[in-house]
């Protein structure tokens, strides 16, 4: 569901469904109020690495970021028409150059900018594999 930049509503639903446990166990008034503690601060620490993987599906660049970054490529490479050389293929060269440095440089931003999709990717298998592990348990 990550990659497609949307939320499981069977997680959301067993998560839930924790979280409404545990609070049963806080109204029975359980003899041990430390491992309740302890339950409340796991499924918090669950909780914020769900909310930070749902985040990261959307994408690690804002907006103003990207148009930063292109408005400093266009700026870096136009910067090199400055050098006045008489060696025209020079220029040419060192321009070209610092072009394809810049459009590399972008290249991975853009790629490593949806973690869960795209041609670099956080694999799902890892994940699927503890599920498959807890069921058989």
């Amino acid at each position: 569901m990550m990659a497609t930049e949307r939320e499981s509503r069977e997680v959301t639903q067993a998560l839930d469904a924790l979280y409404a446990a545990t609070l049963r166990l806080t109204e029975n008034g359980s003899k041990h109020p430390a491992i309740l503690v302890e339950m409340l601060r796991q499924l918090d620490a669950i909780t914020q690495a769900r909310r930070t993987r749902l985040q990261l599906a959307t994408g690690i660049v804002p907006g103003i970021v990207w148009m930063v970054l292109f408005c400093g490529a266009v700026l870096t490479v136009g910067f090199t028409f400055f050098f006045g050389t008489r060696n025209l293929p020079a220029q040419v060269m060192m321009t070209g150059i610092l072009s394809v440095l810049v459009f590399m440089g972008l290249l991975v931003i853009v790629s490593i900018n949806y973690p869960f999709s795209g041609p670099v990717h956080v694999s799902s298998e890892p994940l699927k594999n503890v599920v498959e592990d807890f069921a058989h348990r």
